[in-house]
């Protein structure tokens, strides 16, 4: 029809935005000099799809034209990305393996500019890091397979905004065709959770031929070692194909250690024994006089490890079949299997630290750990999914598809290299390593559509209608730890789910949708959807999306699209729930469904107006603006119930820092003088979840804190609190220059993208205590990074394919409370907001440069070697006089880059602070 096929039309529809300005890029790489260039410009050799009744040739690098044709964000059959009213990137399996990423959805960020991927996390995060898409969150990502919602994590991210999204992890790379990224709203075609986008990972169909592969990478810097395997085996003949491919992984930790401040403290004992006389710091007397053992420690005096990236060991295996009967009558089944392994080290914990168990007999004071510990946490985990389907066709052009998957995610987790504080100094003894309990997640979800094409007289074409019906049970749960795990303090660095904590929990959802596709005339395409969706634990929601093209020449056209979504609270979101102790305090971590009136799903308004062009034969770029409004987004808070609590204990938010300009905890009305002892609204949360049995007197008896640990009492949860307005510019350009010697094919991509808060409110039930402060809302505003551009070129000639990489990631700027360092003030940039004075912290402009190169001695061999950040480009350090200070008072933190946000549910720094990683591949087609 409209098809304007251009050799590397690949990423026609989608995710780029406006370039940055001549000024911002100063002081980037000399690699920019490339030009128009683009991490995906190795995508212009896509692998092809073929029907389930074709044998495929061997599964060799395929071009453009194989694919693309997409599925995504339309019903349409045989839609050329060339031809979409929607935003859509098309990502080769080729382009996916040139990269030094370390995982799957590192690689898909290394080619979609707005989907940033997490480079680190803390506790269990860093186990299941995640990535967001148009600066929103994982949540509002919605990954398909073949078409098919997959199940998500039963990781919970407690910090930030919740999230639990999909473990792209147990998807073997060589079971991939390509992916399709819909950088569009289309909550109306899927439902829930596609409000930023949808990834839809197409599988291949081979049924001969197959490849293995063998690679290894690492960091220039050390650690991070990772040796891998894989492969791929099509099986079938005329009528069917089975698609089988597995895949190995064994990564090394990457170790970035930090000097935390004890260490320096011993380091110069002469020095700090004054110093701690002088300003009267008793902790530091403590740890000269008690923690010597410290010195003995292989690691010190770099102790500290936090955030760096787990120790994983993951083994995978994916199938895809199909097979036609005939008449019209089609099988479809696709499903994974998957184990992984993964240990991830906490900070360094004293010798001192657990408290001393002093001996009946002999009055000495003993510690379990002479030179101290490093714990950690360590999850196992299983994740499973199978998808089965028939599809088939009536008389006069009905065709019809029905499906079921279910998907199951379960992780055991543990502390490991650990100890339980109480039990030592209530026993003398305590178990080293600690089961902590079970999470798991589940998702049943079931599909019915019928499709029809209607002659209806238009000069256009036929109009096509789509309809159908969808039910899906989702399922979480809490499985307790063992009683050591959890008693007193709990295990050391991560306390096991109690009793208390444990649950199992389902809910069902049923959804009816249509969507009408027509040419009213021949250049014109209008799309209408709509979806009416009911939850058993919160209702109903109705959508819808309005989108259109028009084309006005074979080079030139304008689309756009309107519509409304939803995402209802994840199961995580309404029903985790956690208890924390420390010897001196605790935490409750309440289930959002027992908050208030109970999470309710976050709305979604989206508008986008894009341009296609193709000016030349050779040429095509997009150009797509948007914008998303969001209401009642869920983010965690958390408080202080005890008036007692300092200043220093105050959080208003479960962010790692400490927000010291907040009202007291009890003063409920919000007047600026304290009404009680304690707030009453959080004390009356806490006998409700049974921790305490008075709200006035934390320390009556009954409740399930201990009573060691009720001095220091804070309790998190989550709520709908805010609205967002997010604006942006996705746009990409491809083009093939044909050469005497061979061919390079350049891509431009990039993504601008803005966030700002239109309304901050409070907790129904807790309406005096504020969720937020002026800082918490800067930062949501400013943390991600303000736009990116990839650039690439990639180089073909005879048995040769070199690929250059660009990557350009804008500024973003955090903050973080002036207090303790007003003599500072003159050396910082300091701003205002609210009552409170802060220091930016600022992550510049920053450009890391890859490249492939790739040899082909035979059709059946080909050997890669490559690397990413190749100039070994670390992260900005935090500013010098802050450092500086902090190291001179022997308060320093853990690391001197700005490696993560402090602002939990951001991704921080999108490079990590890890430095140059290369590798080498060798695979063998067949």
């Amino acid at each position: 029809m409209r098809s304007r096929f251009t050799r590397h039309s690949l990423a026609v529809a989608v995710a780029a935005s406006l370039a940055p300005s001549r000024a911002s890029l100063r002081g980037l790489s000399s690699a920019m000099l490339l030009g128009l260039a683009v991490q995906a410009a190795s995508a212009a050799d896509l692998p092809a799809a073929p029907a389930a009744d074709e044998t495929p040739a061997e599964p060799q690098a395929k071009t453009l034209d194989a694919v693309s044709v997409i599925s995504t964000g339309t019903r349409k059959a045989n839609m050329a990305v060339t031809d979409s009213p929607a935003p859509i990137q098309l990502v080769s399996a080729e382009a996916l393996s040139k990269t030094a990423a370390p995982d799957l959805m590192n690689a898909i960020a290394n080619q979609v500019p707005s989907y940033n991927a997490s480079q680190v996390g803390g506790d269990m995060a860093s186990q299941t890091l995640t990535a967001s898409m148009r600066g929103l969150t994982a949540n509002h990502t919605l990954v398909l397979v073949n078409g098919k919602r997959r199940h998500v994590t039963s990781n919970f991210g407690v910090a930030g905004s919740g999230e639990m999204a999909t473990d792209l992890s147990f998807i073997p790379q060589s079971a991939i065709d390509h992916v399709e990224v819909l950088t569009d709203g289309a909550a109306a075609l899927y439902g829930s959770d596609a409000i930023a986008g949808v990834i839809n990972i197409i599988l291949k169909k081979n049924a001969s031929g197959g490849e293995f592969n063998a690679g290894y990478a690492g960091y220039s810097d050390g650690g991070g070692g990772t040796d891998s395997w894989g492969g791929n085996i099509g099986l079938g003949g005329e009528n069917g194909f089975v698609s089988i491919s597995v895949e190995a992984e064994n990564r090394e930790s990457v170790y970035r250690f930090s000097n935390p401040s004890y260490a320096n403290c011993l380091l110069n004992q002469t020095a700090c024994r004054a110093y701690a006389n002088l300003n009267g710091r008793d902790d530091l007397k403590s740890r000269l006089d008690n923690d010597q053992g410290a010195l003995l420690n292989k690691r010190f005096p770099g102790l500290n490890a936090w955030l760096n990236p787990p120790e994983i060991h993951r083994k995978i295996a994916m199938f895809n079949a199909g097979y036609d009967f005939g008449d019209g009558l089609e099988f479809y089944a696709f499903g994974s299997y998957g184990k992984k392994t993964a240990q991830s080290e906490e900070n360094y914990r004293r010798p001192s630290q657990d408290g001393g168990y002093t001996d009946p007999t002999t009055k000495e004071v003993k510690h379990k750990y002479a030179y101290g510990f490093n714990p950690s946490e360590r999850s196992e985990e299983k994740d499973y999914d199978i998808t089965a389907g028939l599809k088939g066709d009536f008389a006069d052009g009905w065709m019809w598809d029905i499906s079921t998957e279910y998907g199951r995610n379960e992780m055991d987790v543990y502390t490991v290299n650990s100890m339980n504080f109480s039990l030592w100094q209530a026993t003398g003894s305590s178990p080293e390593n600690f089961y902590d309990g079970t999470f798991y997640s589940t998702q049943w979800d079931t599909n019915a559509s019928v499709t029809k094409d209607f002659d209806i007289g238009l000069s256009g074409g036929p109009l096509t209608l789509n309809a159908g019906l969808n039910y899906r049970r989702d399922g979480y749960g809490i499985e307790a730890g063992e009683p050591a795990s959890y008693y007193g303090a709990g295990a050391s660095s991560f306390p096991g789910y109690n009793p208390l904590s444990a649950g199992d929990y389902s809910r069902h959802s049923q959804a009816v949708f249509a969507d009408v596709i027509l040419y009213p005339v021949d250049a014109w395409l209008v799309d209408i959807a709509g979806r009416y969706e009911k939850y058993s634990d919160f209702g109903s929601k109705a959508i819808g999306k309005f989108t259109t093209r028009y084309d006005f020449s074979d080079t030139f056209a304008i689309r756009g699209t309107a519509s409304t979504g939803f995402r209802a609270p994840n199961m995580g979101e309404n029903y985790y729930t956690a208890i924390q102790v420390s010897p001196t305090g605790a935490t409750a971590t309440l289930a959002g469904a027992s908050v208030g009136n109970g999470l309710k799903p976050e709305t979604s308004t989206n508008f986008s107006l894009g341009l296609v062009f193709s000016p030349l034969p050779n040429l095509t770029s997009t150009l797509d603006a948007y914008q998303i409004k969001i209401s009642d987004r869920t983010y965690m808070g958390s408080f202080a119930y005890s008036q007692a609590q300092s200043a220093a204990t105050r959080t208003g938010r479960t962010t790692g820092r400490w927000n010291a300009d907040l009202p007291d905890p009890a003063d409920t009305d919000g007047d600026g003088v304290p009404d009680d002892n304690y707030n009453q609204i959080l004390g009356n949360a806490l006998v409700a979840g049974g921790f305490i049995s008075n709200a006035n007197d934390p320390s009556a008896p009954g409740g399930s804190f201990d009573q060691t640990a009720r001095a220091n009492i804070n309790l998190s949860f989550l709520s709908n609190v805010l609205d967002t307005k997010t604006t942006g510019v996705d746009w990409v350009t491809n083009y093939t220059s044909d050469m005497s010697w061979g061919s390079i094919d350049w891509l431009l991509a990039a993504n601008y993208n803005k966030t700002e808060v239109t309304r901050a409110g409070r907790v129904p039930g807790f309406e005096t205590i504020p969720l937020f402060t002026e800082a918490n809302i800067y930062d949501i505003e400013h943390a991600s990074p303000k736009f990116r551009v990839n650039l690439a070129a990639t180089f073909n000639w005879q048995k040769f394919t070199l690929t250059l990489r660009e990557s350009i990631y804008g500024p973003q700027t955090q903050v973080n409370s002036l207090a303790g360092y007003e003599s500072l003030a003159d050396q910082l940039d300091v701003i205002t907001l609210g009552s409170g004075e802060y220091y930016k912290l600022k992550l510049g402009t920053m450009a890391t440069t890859g490249f492939d190169l790739s040899f082909k001695p035979t059709d059946s061999w080909t050997l890669s070697v490559g690397g990413d950040n190749v100039f070994n480009k670390y992260p900005d350090k935090i500013p010098s006089a802050v450092w500086n200070y902090d190291v001179a008072n022997y308060q320093n933190g853990n690391n001197e880059y700005i490696a993560s946000s402090n602002y939990a549910g951001f991704s921080g720094s999108p490079i990590g602070y890890f430095g140059a990683r290369y590798y080498a591949k060798l695979t063998y087609r067949f």
